[in-house]
């Protein structure tokens, strides 16, 4: 696979899957599952300014961003669940749950074109 991807890195995917492209695809179709849950609840979750959830969806994200490999967003999203557990800098949040989804909607697009490429 060229490395043509400007946001995902599958290193870490590689690393866990011993090069087995049917698991790296299992979870592949998973990050596509999860990620729009994810960015519909933190959509849902701050315009009901329940910040307690909001962290722990920010958390569970985090875990998904990190599987392919964007640190820079799973930095933001860490950001966000810290700032919401303690309820702190509730202006920065709009702005880091915008960026999520733009950010993961790319990682989707280059998903399935990688996706495409191992099937």
């Amino acid at each position: 696979m060229k490395q043509e991807n400007k946001l995902i890195n599958l290193s870490y995917l590689k690393s866990i899957s011993n090069g087995d492209n049917t698991f790296i695809l299992e979870l592949i179709e998973m990050f596509f599952e999860q990620v729009p849950e994810y960015q519909k609840m933190l959509h849902h979750l701050y315009n009901k300014k329940d910040w307690y959830n909001l962290a722990r969806t920010a958390h569970k994200a985090k875990s998904a961003i990190l599987m392919v490999g964007m640190e820079k967003l799973a930095a933001e999203l860490k950001k966000l669940e810290e700032n919401a557990k303690e309820e702190k800098n509730i202006h920065e949040y709009q702005e880091i749950i915008a960026n999520f989804v733009s950010q993961s909607d790319i990682a989707i697009h280059e998903l399935k074109l990688i996706q495409n490429k191992i099937i």
